[in-house]
Formats: structure tokens, sequence, C-alpha cells
């Protein structure tokens, strides 16, 4: 007769039983302190093996790495007798003796090489934002390739590092396959008001930011601190005509095509404001000419003489000199290290002083936010939006910006 044994785990709060019924084969969780990661990760991991599932777990220390480890073998106790597996050099947990092995591997992520596995079906890393990044690029993520596996990424914040740029992907995913959830101390209902008062009795205002509310603070290589209030919504083109009569508007084109997109950004150097952004990605160049040209024409048409500025690398040049075929005048930008620097100064004054107001887009302040500089191992200051993130909105408002600045307009 078949022995039935029983395995308790704890029963998820609300945001962790939310994380748990969704279908998404990449979830990021950024959360803070004490609001269970760990032990909802053991609770997956257990889960998984139950279900006959390969689960790899990594964290970034040891006394991480064995705080899971201890709730998995106490949960898992009951099956010792009934060929439950157990090492703990390294860290494994097996149940043997069925068709289908369900496994948990608990490791110490400090070496991202020292994670070389065949395969996983279920991926946890915890504490993410403070691992080597190469531990999910490099090694991890292949590990789920014969099997279309799972992976959760487990965080508390650690500034706008990674683990920031892996948490705007997921948001930003449309697809369902990515999945990002965001919780705070608090909203574990485990904790008592008085537990977290205790938390942060000593904490800085920083600290308690980052650590209790789960918040992204500025990293060391942030470019850009733009002040949330100088971010407004979009007047209509009646208000702008109204507003804007007899004012010197300004625009800057930054152009991409397929992996990259085409941004225009028009604004009024006479009340430093941004007017208007245009952004489309996958479109042919007639039909991107097209519509800058509409935009110029409608601006015209309503007595303005709208100042374009392009950037002319790579097919920026034919780009403006068939839109200068076409009636369009526009001024030509050539982008090298030095000259992008001189863009990227111009806009950190600005954002610094204050001295002008944005479209509130809401890909337009990702860009902002998350636009970083980093020294090459020549000692020279590069300038670029993190792996897998997007700039032509930054870039196409530093052009248009230049062009305020500049004060100048000649095809001469």
């Amino acid at each position: 007769m078949a022995q039935r044994v029983k395995i308790v785990l704890p029963i998820p709060h609300p945001k962790q039983k939310e994380i748990e019924d969704s279908d998404a084969k990449r979830k990021v969780v950024i959360t803070g302190r004490r609001f269970g990661k760990t032990t909802h990760a053991a609770r997956k991991a257990v889960r998984g093996l139950l279900h006959s599932k390969r689960v790899l777990y990594a964290a970034p220390v040891e006394a991480q790495t064995e705080v899971f480890w201890r709730y998995c073998k106490a949960w898992l106790a009951p099956l010792l007798s009934y060929g439950l597996y157990k090492s703990e050099s390294p860290r494994l947990l097996r149940l043997e003796g069925l068709e289908s092995l369900g496994e948990i591997q608990a490791r110490t992520a400090f070496k991202p090489d020292s994670l070389r596995s065949d395969y996983a079906d279920e991926l946890i890393l915890d504490e993410y934002a403070y691992q080597d990044p190469a531990v999910w690029e490099d090694v991890c993520q292949p590990m789920l390739l014969d099997t279309n596996g799972n992976a959760i990424f487990y965080t508390t914040p650690n500034l706008k590092n990674h683990a920031y740029i892996l948490y705007l992907k997921a948001k930003a995913d449309t697809t369902g396959r990515w999945q990002a959830w965001h919780g705070t101390t608090y909203d574990n209902p485990h904790l008592s008001q008085e537990v977290i008062d205790e938390l942060v009795a000593d904490m800085t205002e920083d600290s308690v930011r980052q650590e209790i509310m789960a918040e992204f603070l500025e990293s060391a290589g942030q470019v850009f601190r733009p002040h949330p209030a100088d971010f407004v919504p979009a007047k209509t083109f009646a208000e702008q005509v109204e507003t804007h009569a007899g004012h010197r508007l300004v625009s800057g084109i930054d152009w991409g095509r397929i992996s990259d997109a085409t941004v225009q950004s028009l604004g009024c150097a006479t009340c430093s404001k941004e007017l208007f952004l245009d952004r489309f990605i996958d479109v042919d160049y007639p039909t991107q000419r097209d519509r800058i040209k509409g935009v110029y024409t409608r601006y015209q048409e309503k007595g303005f003489e709208v100042e374009l500025l392009g950037e002319s690398n790579s097919m920026g040049l034919p780009n403006i000199e068939q839109l200068r075929e076409d009636g369009v005048p526009i001024l030509e930008w050539w982008t090298s290290h030095q000259s992008k620097a001189q863009l990227v100064q111009a806009l950190r004054l600005c954002f610094e002083q204050r001295a002008w107001t944005w479209l509130d887009d809401p890909l337009g302040k990702q860009e902002i936010e998350t636009y970083a500089a980093s020294v090459t191992i020549h000692g020279n200051v590069t300038y670029n939006a993190p792996k897998g993130l997007t700039d032509d909105i930054v870039i196409a408002r530093m052009l248009m910006l230049h062009q305020a600045i500049a004060g100048t307009f000649t095809l001469g």
C-alpha cells in the first residue's frame, strides 16, 4: 500500500500569491527587506521538487544561501525516509526512485562560473541586484534553453544597476513572457508596525527608501538628475498655436529603422518648453520623412518657422538631403565622441538648473533616468543607454536643446 507523506509549506501572503499565480516565464520581484523573498523562494523550490522539477537556487553570499537551505531541509524532512537524498556539500536535495527526478540545488553566486551546470527547469536568483549580471546573462540563461525553463529574480534594490534595468524590461514587456512586481516591507502582513518601526529607527532616509520602500536610488553612473515636476502633460495643437505665437520653435531628430526608433522632439526656445514628441519604429524612411515634413508643414501653416536639426550619422545624411529636396530646411549634426559629450553636458546642466519643462512621456522619462556614463579601459567617458534599453528620445531632446542654445539657423 502506497504511503502518503504530508509536506507542510507556509501559506503565501497576498502579494506572494499573486506572483505564484502568474504564468510569466520570467518574473522580476523587487521588494523591501523582510518582505519574505527567501521564504517564498524556498516554497517555490520545494513545490518544484515535488513536481519533478530540477530547481537551481543562487544567492550572492553564503549566509543567504544557508537560510534558503535550512527552509528546504526542514519542510522536506518527512521525505528523508522515502527516497529523498540529501547532501550538504554540495547542497543538494533529490527525490530518488522515480522516473522523473525532482531536485533542488542551492549555490552561492559569488563566482558566476561556479554555477555552470547542464540544465534547469526552474531558476531562482535571490538578491539579484547584488549578483554579477553575468550570473544570468552568461551562465544561467543558457541552462533554461533545453527545457524552456522558468526564471524568477528576487531582490532588494541596489541603486539603479542591472536589476533595475531588468525590472524596467519586465514592466515594458507586452507579450506576457516577462512580468514585474514591486512590494515594500509593509506588504508582509506577518510583520507588525512595531517591528517595522524598529527596523527603520536607526536607518538613514536613503536606506529606508531603498531597503524598506524598495525604491531605486540614483546610481553612480546616472547622467541626468531630472525633477519630477519638470515633466508636464502635452498641450493641444490649438493651445500651442495660441500660446507660442511669434516664438522660436526648434526640433531635434534622431534616426532609426528597426532596432532603434526615429524620434522627433520639438520645443519652444523662447519659453523653454518641449511641445511635441513623436517616436516611430519599423517604419520605412520615405514614410518617416513624410511624417517629419507633415509636422513641419503643420506648424508652418500657422506662421511658425521650425528650425530642424537632424543627426547625420549612418542613414541620417541621406534622409536629411532628401528632406531638403522636399522643401524642408534642416541642419545636420555629426555625432562623434566629443560632440556627443557636448550634447550630454548641455542637457545635464539643463536638468540641474531646471531650465526647461518636458513632456510627461513614460518611455522618455525612463530613458532619462537610465542614461548612463561609463569609463573605458583607456580612461574615456562614454554615454549610452544600458544594454537592452533605448536612448532615442534622449538623443532627439539633446539635439533639440542644442539648436535652441545655438541660436542660428542657416544652410549656407
